[in-house]
């Protein structure tokens, strides 16, 4: 198993998903996207760009105080995959905490994409989002 300091784009990946969390800097998390970055999630099924993503980080943060522990981490070349336990509660009082795994390509140092696949039944529960 690779972690997340044994390559550079595992690394990149990890500090993205460390800043969308409760205390992360979003600032210097999206600073880690490329210009033409996109994120695609298995809840809504639909692509959003850097904007997007941040309307939806920006969104959850109201939700929930969010941290993730590292499960597992798997590297090749430009390709990162992170599984990841979140931890927190919504301020509803639903309890967030199924595995959700990050797909993660990189370019130059930088993302240019991330697909993430979690439960989409507590997704929908805790955050009211599915798909169109």
């Amino acid at each position: 198993m690779t972690t997340p300091f044994d390559d550079p784009q595992a690394e990149l990946a990890w500090m993205f998903l460390q800043n969308l969390t409760t205390d992360g800097d979003l600032d210097e998390g999206f600073e880690l996207l490329s210009d033409d970055f996109t994120y695609w999630n298995n809840a809504t099924r639909r692509t959003y760009d850097r904007a997007g993503l941040r309307r939806i980080v920006e969104r959850v943060r109201h939700e929930i105080d969010l941290e993730f522990d590292l499960l597992r981490c798997l590297n090749e070349g430009e390709s990162v995959v992170i599984e990841a336990q979140p931890d927190g509660i919504t301020r509803s009082g639903v309890p967030f905490d199924s595995p959700i795994a990050f797909i993660f390509d990189t370019r130059d140092g930088l993302i240019t994409s991330l697909r993430e696949y979690g439960d989409t039944r507590l997704v929908e529960r805790a955050f009211g989002v599915t798909a169109d």
